[in-house]
């Protein structure tokens, strides 16, 4: 609604930024833009091969390299490089008016001159990465096609020749510092190794590995006898001690010799037969009696075997013990001379690993020493040119599809912006619902926007029809239509017992109350209904000068006694049941005769007389004469204009009406303009578009 409603100054904004856009367009120089594109190679070596000798490579990090390669493109240096082999100071379409001054005494172009070139360079080119790529573009414009592009790749061979320089002298300088430090590390390593062979050579160390030598060889076979003899000692100590138990079968199991094994066969053989025998035959039998001595002569030499094998084991454990312990005793002689020898292995490692860094340093340095000079014209630049600058041929600046899409932009920001502006500005009464929300009664009437001559009137107004009532002279209108509405609601508000007496004012002057009051008498007139229309507004007499009866007698005179009410009062030859009242002469002081008691005699008369008697009153916001006359009121009608009543001065006067108890009935919306966006179809009035159902058609232009 606020759109349709502002939509003047919304479509005025919007044609003010357009009409701008495109002189901005026709007007400004064309100026051409050369761009070119080189990529980073982020791979490439340390001429050195040593870490942390390149100083563009900051941190390992890529994208601190190629915004350190953008900011290098857009230094001073590269942009004075160009301007120097182009000369740009001496070309007039580049070159400031301060650049033109130079200081032959101490500068061809002087400090004025140069701040300037270096500022008109730095505002036409423009240096950007490629998102997501390692590409770089860099472009230039200017009002010359070729020179934008002579420009643009004079400072991409500025960059590349700088890049390069850089990189080939600083490995240079690398090369002559290694060139001067070599003599000093290679006296270094020779007295390194010398002190070595020197030192190898005190403590008996033989060979180039200081964990070998003699005594770490003998001390290793003697731990190697000792834990032999330790398990030897161990074997015949357990033999020793199972044959400790005097058990004949335990030793003849623990040492099973030949003559045992005998002895034991024949032992088992004569108990057999001797069991034998002597089951079948009886002890007394000679064969068993010559086997028990067999058996008992088999049994002594069984003891005497198992004595000897006991006497046997315990000579071999007394011996391995004896080599247990010269054994250990070796080993003990044999590690301390280690532990003498291995802290001169601990310091001739020491001196070997000081020796072989020395070597391997001055070995490697020797080997970069002789691939610089190679390697720093090979590997000297890590940007390659992708795409060279071609001279333009469409402008870039002005765009004009750009230009004219911020115009639009601009302009409906601008203009919905100054739209709400004034819409939250304006405290006027907008819209019905502002009406009821505000004073909280009933919107009775909705009189329509009138002009009349354009969609609204068939036709203008004739000489004879300009002080008569609109609703009588256009009796189809949508203007009077509202008026009868208005009636309807007026004699429906009180059940069997209209109001007689009927008050119309407004908060302020220039709302309507008049035309209002006017036009709701002829309504009622038109039903058949004897009314009198009274113009109570003795100061400013507004209904009496808009209906042509200037010079008449009036109200004043009725309540002064000057005049009769017979002969004060008015009518309309086209409308008999209408009687009007005219206000008169103006009184020093109208509240006084209004609130007098003539003034209720005549409201008391004219009850008697008519139907109705519609009273137009001063407004009721700072004058009481509109206060007095609706204390003697059946109903009482606010008016409010759309668009001119503040919405607080309404308040005010709904307010000033309760004060006195005025029998308010409703407010009834003046001039209305139906056609307009946000009230087209309100209360089934379309404007235009209803034309024919009041028998109006719209004017041919």
């Amino acid at each position: 609604m606020v759109i349709r409603r502002r939509r003047l100054i919304i479509s005025s904004c919007l044609a003010a930024a357009l009409l701008l856009a495109i002189l901005h367009c026709a007007l400004a120089p064309r100026r051409y833009e050369a761009m070119a594109r080189l990529v980073i190679n982020h791979d490439s070596a340390n001429p050195l091969g040593m870490a942390g000798g390149d100083a563009i490579n900051l941190f390992g990090d890529p994208m601190v390299m190629q915004e350190t390669q953008v900011r290098i493109m857009q230094s001073d240096t590269v942009a004075w490089e160009v301007i120097r082999q182009l000369r740009l100071d001496q070309n007039p379409e580049f070159a400031t008016q301060e650049a033109g001054q130079p200081d032959p005494s101490v500068d061809p172009i002087g400090p004025v001159g140069r701040g300037a070139l270096l500022g008109a360079f730095r505002g036409s080119l423009q240096v950007t990465t490629v998102p997501k790529t390692w590409m770089i573009d860099l472009r230039f414009r200017s009002k010359n096609p070729k020179l934008a592009a002579d420009i643009v790749n004079a400072t991409v061979n500025a960059y590349l020749e700088r890049n390069f320089r850089t990189r080939y002298n600083a490995t240079m300088q690398a090369s002559d510092w290694l060139s001067k430090q070599l003599d000093d590390l290679k006296q270094k390593v020779e007295s390194s190794q010398q002190q070595f062979v020197d030192f190898q050579k005190k403590h008996g160390i033989i060979g180039t590995d200081e964990t070998h030598n003699i005594v770490l060889s003998q001390l290793d076979e003697l731990n190697k006898g000792l834990a032999a003899a330790q398990a030897e000692r161990i074997v015949r100590e357990a033999r020793y001690r199972e044959a400790l138990s005097g058990n004949p079968e335990v030793i003849a199991e623990i040492a099973p010799t030949a003559t045992l094994q005998v002895l034991r066969a024949q032992q088992a053989d004569l108990n057999n037969q001797y069991a034998q025998l002597s089951a079948k035959y009886g002890n007394a039998y000679p064969r068993v009696t010559q086997l028990r001595t067999q058996l008992s002569q088999v049994d002594a030499s069984w003891h005497a075997e198992v004595n000897t094998v006991s006497r046997r084991l315990a000579s071999e454990y007394q011996a391995a013990s004896r080599a247990e312990k010269m054994a250990s005793g070796e080993v003990e002689k044999s590690k301390r001379q280690a532990y003498t020898m291995n802290e001169a292995g601990i310091e001739s490692l020491i001196l070997k690993r000081e020796l072989d860094a020395s070597r391997d340093l001055y070995q490697d340095l020797m080997k970069k020493l002789k691939e610089a000079g190679i390697v720093a014209g090979l590997k000297s630049t890590d940007v390659n040119v992708v795409d060279a600058a071609d001279i333009p041929v469409i402008p870039a600046e002005p765009w004009v599809m750009l230009d004219l899409l911020l115009a639009l932009m601009l302009g409906s920001a601008g203009g919905l912006g100054l739209a709400f502006l004034l819409e939250n500005l304006d405290t006027t009464i907008g819209s019905p619902e502002h009406v009821e929300l505000l004073t909280r009664m009933p919107l009775l009437c909705i009189v329509p926007h009138v002009r009349l001559r354009g969609r609204n009137g068939t036709r203008p107004l004739q000489e004879c029809e300009r002080n008569k009532p609109l609703s009588l002279v256009r009796p189809q209108s949508p203007f009077a239509e509202s008026f009868r509405a208005l009636r309807t609601t007026l004699l429906l508000s009180a059940a069997g017992r209209p109001p007689k007496v009927l008050v119309i004012t407004s908060a302020v002057p220039g709302e309507g109350k008049t035309t209002t009051a006017v036009n709701v008498a002829v309504a009622l007139a038109q039903n058949q209904h004897r009314v009198l229309l009274v113009d109570a507004d003795m100061r400013c007499r507004g209904l009496q000068e808009s209906l042509g009866f200037a010079g008449c007698k009036g109200l004043s005179g009725c309540l002064t006694g000057v005049n009769d009410l017979q002969t004060a009062v008015v009518s309309l030859p086209e409308l008999p049941n209408l009687h009007i009242l005219p206000a008169g002469a103006r009184p020093p002081i109208p509240a006084e005769l209004l609130a007098s008691e003539e003034m209720r005699r005549l409201l008391k008369g004219w009850q008697a007389d008519y139907d109705h008697v519609v009273l137009d009153t001063p407004p009721i916001l700072g004058l009481t004469d509109a206060a007095i006359l609706a204390t003697m009121a059946d109903a009482v009608l606010l008016v409010a204009r759309c668009g001119r009543t503040g919405r607080q001065t309404l308040c005010r006067a709904r307010d000033a009406l309760a004060r006195v108890d005025a029998p308010t009935l409703g407010v009834v919306l003046n001039d209305l303009n139906l056609n307009s966006p946000e009230h087209h179809g309100y209360y089934g009035y379309y404007g235009d578009d209803y034309g024919h159902y009041y028998g109006e058609q719209p004017l041919q232009n």
